[in-house]
C-alpha cells in the first residue's frame, strides 16, 4: 500500500515567495510614484493659492508686499514656500518644494515670465 503525503514541496513554496516578491516590488515603486505625483500636485496648488493672494494684495494696495507675511494667507506645513520681491518692487519670484518628499521636483513662478507653476528657476 502507497502511503500519500500531504504538504507542499520546496519548487512549489519558492515560487510562491518569488511571486510575492515581485508583487511587492511593483506595489513600492508603483507608491513611490504616487507620493511624488501627490506632492507635485501640492506645490502647484500652493504656488497658484500664494500668486492669487499677492495679486489681490497688489490690487487692494498698488504694490507687491514686501514680505509674503503681509498677504492674508495661509501656507500648507507640507510644502516650502519661498517668496522674493525684485526689481525695486516691481516683480516678484516664488519658490516653492516639499517638506516630506525631497524627490519631487521645486516649482516657481516668476512674474517676468508667467503665473503659471513651471521647473524654471526664476531669472
Amino acid at each position: 500500500m502507497k502511503r500519500q503525503q500531504s504538504g507542499f514541496t520546496i519548487v512549489e513554496l519558492i515560487t510562491v515567495v518569488i511571486v510575492i516578491g515581485i508583487l511587492a516590488s511593483i506595489s513600492v515603486f508603483g507608491f513611490r510614484s504616487w507620493r511624488t505625483s501627490v506632492a507635485t500636485t501640492e506645490i502647484k496648488n500652493e504656488l497658484v493659492n500664494a500668486s492669487s493672494a499677492i495679486k489681490m494684495y497688489r490690487n487692494i494696495s498698488g504694490a507687491y508686499p514686501a514680505a509674503l507675511s503681509s498677504v492674508p494667507y495661509i501656507s500648507s506645513a507640507s510644502v516650502s514656500l519661498t517668496y522674493t520681491l525684485r526689481g525695486g518692487g516691481g516683480s516678484y519670484c516664488l519658490n516653492a518644494g516639499s517638506v516630506t518628499v525631497t524627490t519631487a521636483p521645486h516649482y516657481y513662478v516668476d512674474t517676468n515670465v508667467s503665473l503659471t507653476p513651471t521647473t524654471t528657476v526664476c531669472s
